[in-house]
């Protein structure tokens, strides 16, 4: 999407943020839980918004020393498989590679979409979290080490190639 913007997630853009959230989840995180991390997690929060100021898609994660954690990312229905989430990552590494070495998730094992979409970022499978999520279903534990970070899918692609 040419008309896309990535910034810092502010107050403001919490309602959309949920919408998006409960949209993306069948479980979703509570607005609580949202507000908390918007409060602890300023630097690693943003938002995906469109020129006409919709906000479309967002991500955050935790920082821990020289690691990170990404909690969550979501994006519209409407607004999937339109680069929304690989500019999201992108701007999350560049604002965060200089200070990071490892960048940590968790997903669903049955998601293989989203595991393919990580992949394509670098990250590595690292094991099965059994009765991970509240419905008894296991996550996977993926890593990625930051200088091993491209520009995303594309460029992963091009140096395997």
């Amino acid at each position: 999407m040419n008309d896309l913007h990535i910034r810092r997630a502010t107050k403001n853009d919490l309602e959309s943020i949920c919408q998006i959230e409960n949209g993306s989840f069948p479980e979703p995180y509570p607005r609580a839980l949202m507000v908390r991390l918007l409060r602890d997690h300023p630097t690693g929060f943003f938002v995906a918004e469109t020129s006409s100021g919709r906000v479309v898609g967002y991500c955050v994660c935790s920082k821990k020393g020289k690691l990170a954690h990404l909690i969550s990312i979501g994006v519209l229905l409407e607004y999937r498989r339109r680069k929304v989430a690989t500019s999201l990552i992108q701007e999350m590494l560049s604002q965060l590679s200089s200070r990071i070495r490892e960048l940590w998730l968790e997903v669903n094992t049955s998601n293989e979409e989203a595991v393919m979409f990580y992949e394509g970022f670098g990250f590595r499978r690292v094991m099965i979290l059994e009765n991970y999520y509240s419905d008894g279903s296991p996550a996977l534990r993926m890593r990625l080490a930051i200088d091993a970070a491209k520009e995303g899918p594309a460029a992963t692609r091009r140096r395997i190639s």
